[in-house]
């Protein structure tokens, strides 16, 4: 498998077979007589030989040796060898020339996954004291180690079971090294369009001509079969006849030339390819065979690849200015990212924003994502001091437990919008067949957005609105607002949609009335909605504005105006812009039947601007996202506190039915018990259940593509149900049990037989259970409810079965 190295380029990590032997024997011979010294103890030279033969006659499930592989070269070894039941002895050696780039710490990390699956809990090594750096990669893989230091020597204990500490360490290290990696795709220094042809109107002679024409700050290459220049660029007739190897290549040709020009990209060392070209995944099994050739070819070349079947990319930064997209598409600076999985919906979306006023730092159309994927763009555009917002198109997810741990972390700083298609069976039928999508819960997905931090789309129509909201006005700090107009029908129509769409439409106290009327003595109405009538001048609305911003019970205003004979609404709205302009609570104006757009508020510094709706419906709903992103700032962000259990008899028994029935069963009784008390479960006897009408359900499976989903509800009504993805926090517990009041579950988990601390308690349980154990296929608890001062389980039924989910404490890149 391919994975990404601290630099940003790529390494193939692989079992070690025979074949290697000389290319391993070749590795220890050019180690230096330093690195010699540091791994083996002694300046000679005697002891690789035979330590290459031990590895490679180690047979799982007693070792295994894994190589770093860097295009036909191997760079590194690492191995472990059991020493006892669940002890394994560990060493590595890594080229001098590649030392210092993560390939250490990343064949460590998939040695401990290796060795995990095979029953070992810790590594041990000897190392010499003065071995600083093998000492600081134990210590940067994130697990607990401890060290006994005899005179020159250290012994190094290191476990192999990831805690959140590792998973946060493995995060940190795939961020950095995911960032660089994308440098090539989003801040290119060099651009080579490989397909370009003179036709006009071809998609090789667009994408040349829209690269020319932006302005590209970087050298531009062209290579096609024309002879002579094109759009001013002189055309190569391959690759590798390039002066140099450029950051990037934009590739437009038939579908059966790609893999050669994907090999001579790569010959010739260009970092990231762009592949427009369709004609792959999308079209079904034998498009499917042709993609997995496409990702095998980049891997051994260590090129990232977007696409195929995809749009192209777009950056607004003055210092880029990539447009490597066909057509003429508005380019406006702004701080909205975008990416989507369609390019017509990309396209469609890049149009919008412009005509609304909202300029984009970057797009990406990431097509098929044989490779790049909505997680990689989520890890630049964290860091890219461009981006203050983000907007999503997904049609599937690659690696869901890796998307939600990235978003959580990012939507702690950056609102992340997204628009998933496939809410119906028949979207995701058509989903699969754009750009084979894997199909997905609409239930499950709600709560992997929810638990997240990201906030879903219904339309593009309220992604882009939100985005103007989120990129230009202050987050309001709760959810009561003020609807000032100069208009009756409207401001109460706008008032309906604000209560309709989850905010407070504010009661405005006497006080705040009668400072109101004094700045404002004309109005109609001071009660909220506040309608200062139709002869309400410029100036008047601004004064409401003011007085409203200075209220302590409002959050946030919405200004809804209509053009009157004595105003026109471009007065009104300077007058509004200008009162906002250093407003530090959300502004929002609706100029009924104008079109959207954004007006740039004076003196407010950069990037503020007023966000203008036609209509009330769109406005309030867009506010209220941006109340529900105010609410993913400020909740706890949680730990995940393991529970005291003994897992060790759990994976004990696990294992024996497997080796027993190795397609799984369901468990017997007693065994069900077994689990469960090692959980600290009670369960209880069929004939001391409580009765029906007092249950409450808690369940869990394992996703094929989220990995363990945690369920709790009430028996028997579906609707009822609430869904959270593991690991989980008892905060994340809390809000899923807050999703089940009534009318979901009418009184039932308020009343005294079951308190919420207490199931909350459980659902975190059953999480650890089946996060610790993703043999556990199938849970599910009935008739939950208090026998004294513990909760108790009045039936249960536990399925295992064979575990296909990828492990979460290794780095690795999808396809």
């Amino acid at each position: 498998m391919s994975v990404v190295r601290a630099d940003g380029r790529l390494v193939r990590i692989r079992p070690a077979a025979r074949a290697d032997r000389s290319a391993l024997l070749a590795l220890h011979a050019d180690a230096s007589d330093r690195s010699n010294y540091l791994r083996f103890f002694t300046a000679g030279r005697g002891a690789s030989a035979a330590y290459v033969d031990l590895l490679l006659g180690t047979r799982e499930p007693d070792g295994q040796a894994l190589v770093a592989v860097e295009g036909d070269a191997l760079i590194g070894v690492a191995g472990w060898v059991r020493e006892g039941a669940d002890e394994a002895e560990v060493a590595l050696l890594v080229s001098d020339a590649r030392q210092r780039l993560g390939i250490g710490t990343l064949l460590l990390e998939h040695l401990a996954a290796d060795a995990r699956a095979h029953g070992v809990r810790r590594f041990v090594a000897e190392t010499l004291a003065e071995n600083v750096a093998m000492l600081r990669v134990f210590d940067d893989l994130g697990f607990a180690v401890t060290r006994e230091v005899d005179q020159e020597s250290v012994h190094v204990t290191c476990s192999v079971l990831p805690d959140e500490s590792t998973i946060a360490a493995v995060d940190e290290r795939e961020r950095r090294a995911g960032v660089r990696s994308l440098a090539p795709v989003m801040a290119p220094r060099s651009v080579v369009v490989v397909g370009a042809g003179r036709r006009p109107g071809s998609v090789g002679n667009e994408l040349l001509r829209c690269v020319t024409e932006a302005g590209f700050t970087g050298d531009v290459y062209a290579v096609g079969r024309a002879d002579g220049d094109l759009h001013g660029v002189r055309v190569h007739h391959d690759v590798r006849d390039l002066p140099v190897a450029p950051d990037l290549a934009v590739v437009a040709v038939p579908a059966p030339a790609v893999p050669e020009a994907l090999q001579a990209c790569g010959e010739r060392g260009v970092r990231a390819a762009v592949i427009v070209s369709a004609g792959f995944a999308e079209t079904g099994a034998d498009g499917a065979e042709a993609q997995a050739e496409l990702v095998a070819i980049a891997r051994h070349h260590g090129m990232r690849v977007v696409g195929p079947n995809c749009l192209g990319v777009l950056s607004t930064d003055p210092a880029v200015r990539l447009h490597a997209v066909p057509g003429r598409l508005p380019g406006l600076q702004g701080t909205l990212a975008l990416g989507s999985q369609s390019g017509a919906l990309g396209s469609a979306l890049l149009h919008a924003a412009a005509r609304a006023g909202v300029g984009v730092s970057s797009f990406v159309s990431v097509g098929n994502k044989a490779d790049v994927s909505g997680n990689d763009l989520l890890l630049y555009w964290e860091q890219d001091q461009r981006t203050a917002v983000i907007g999503l198109y997904l049609e599937s997810f690659g690696n869901p437990r890796k998307f939600a741990r990235i978003a959580r972390r990012v939507s702690r700083h950056k609102p992340v919008l997204a628009l998933k298609s496939g809410r119906t069976a028949a979207g995701r039928r058509a989903g699969s067949s754009h750009t084979a999508a894997a199909a997905a819960s609409d239930a499950v997905v709600d709560a992997l957005f929810r638990q997240a931090g990201v906030l879903r789309m219904d339309t593009v129509e309220d992604l882009l609105d939100s985005a103007r909201v989120l990129a230009g006005q202050p987050l309001p700090r709760g959810r009561r607002v003020a609807v000032l107009g100069n208009a009756g029908g409207p401001g109460v129509l706008a008032a309906d949609a604000a209560s309709a769409a989850g905010l407070a439409v504010a009661e405005l106290s006497v006080d705040a009335q009668s400072r109101l009327l004094a700045d404002v003595p004309k109005a109609v109405s001071t009660m909220n909605p506040v309608d200062l009538g139709a002869a309400a001048s410029p100036a008047a609305v601004a004064a409401g504005l003011r007085a409203l911003l200075r209220c302590d019970e409002v959050d946030a205003v919405l200004v809804v105006v209509a053009e009157t004979l004595e105003h026109v609404t471009d007065d009104v709205t300077a007058a509004v812009a200008a009162a906002g302009a250093q407003a530090d609570k959300p502004v929002l104006l609706v100029a009924l039947a104008a079109p959207a757009g954004s007006i740039p508020l004076p003196d407010a510094g950069s990037g503020r601007f007023l966000p203008v709706f036609g209509f009330p419906e769109p406005a309030a709903r867009a506010l209220a996202t941006a109340a529900a992103y105010a609410d993913v700032r400020s909740r706890p962000v949680g730990r995940v506190r393991a529970p005291a259990v003994q897992a060790a008899p759990v994976r004990a028994l696990v294992a024996a039915v497997l080796e027993e029935c190795p397609d799984g069963r369901w468990l017997s009784p007693p065994e069900v018990e077994e689990v469960l008390a090692a959980y600290g479960i009670l369960g209880c006897r069929q004939r001391e259940a409580p009765a029906p009408e007092s249950s409450v359900t808690v369940g869990a499976a394992q996703d094929p593509q989220f990995g363990p989903v945690v369920t709790a509800g009430r028996v028997g009504r579906l609707a009822d149900r609430a869904f959270r993805l593991v690991p989980l926090t008892r905060e994340d517990a809390a809000r899923m049990l807050d999703e089940l009041r009534p009318p979901g579950l009418p009184g039932d988990l308020d009343a005294p037989a079951v308190s919420r601390p207490a199931l909350a308690a459980l659902v975190c349980r059953v999480a650890a259970l089946v996060d610790a154990h993703p043999e556990v296929a199938e849970l599910d608890l009935g008739r939950v409810a208090h026998r004294g001062n513990d909760l108790v389980v009045g039936d249960a039924a536990l399925r295992v079965a064979p575990a296909r989910l990828p492990d979460v404490a290794v780095r690795r890149l999808q396809g």
